[in-house]
């Protein structure tokens, strides 16, 4: 079973894009392999595109904190709500039907409320000065614990609907 099964490619693009109207935040549905289900980014800032767009830097914090995340939402079953590498916040939530899982929908790309953004790094991975990187993140937006938790719980309540739907329709 896919996420594909339970609804559209074009379904799930309009579920990204309602949680990015809502809560201002990258936001993607990724399948069991952490592919991006859709491939329409809805983006929050000017720093992820340029993060996104280097492969270095897309494999060193983008790939492997969606792969981290990945597991621990499989493992626990529950949203996990932490920072990226970029020290940007990232929630996942898992996505299960009948305890198989399936993927996760979540978003990134706000800055924790008194957090910051990890310049050396991302200089290092993404080639770019600091100064640069200081440039893209002005007007960079910022999200509070409670915020994240209130949109982790959005999440999770509109795919349990999504996946509830879906088991009554093919039952």
């Amino acid at each position: 079973m896919e996420l594909t099964d339970i609804l559209s490619r074009e379904k799930w693009e309009q579920f990204e894009e309602e949680v990015f109207n809502r809560f201002h935040i990258n936001c993607t549905v990724y399948d069991d392999s952490g592919q991006g289900v859709t491939g329409k980014p809805h983006w929050c800032n000017r720093l992820c595109p340029q993060i996104k767009a280097n492969k270095e830097s897309l494999a060193a914090i983008c790939a492997t904190g969606n792969q981290h995340f990945m597991a621990q939402a499989k493992q626990s079953h529950k949203a996990v709500i932490d920072e990226c590498d970029a020290g940007l916040i990232k929630i996942t939530v898992p996505i299960f039907v009948d305890g198989e899982f399936l993927g996760t929908a979540g978003g990134c790309g706000l800055l924790p409320a008194g957090g910051e953004v990890q310049t050396f790094l991302l200089e290092k991975t993404t080639g770019l000065s600091e100064t640069e990187i200081l440039g893209l993140c002005e007007g960079l937006g910022t999200m509070t614990q409670k915020e994240a938790e209130t949109m982790a719980a959005y999440i999770e309540k509109r795919t349990t609907q999504m996946v509830n739907d879906y088991l009554r329709r093919d039952r």
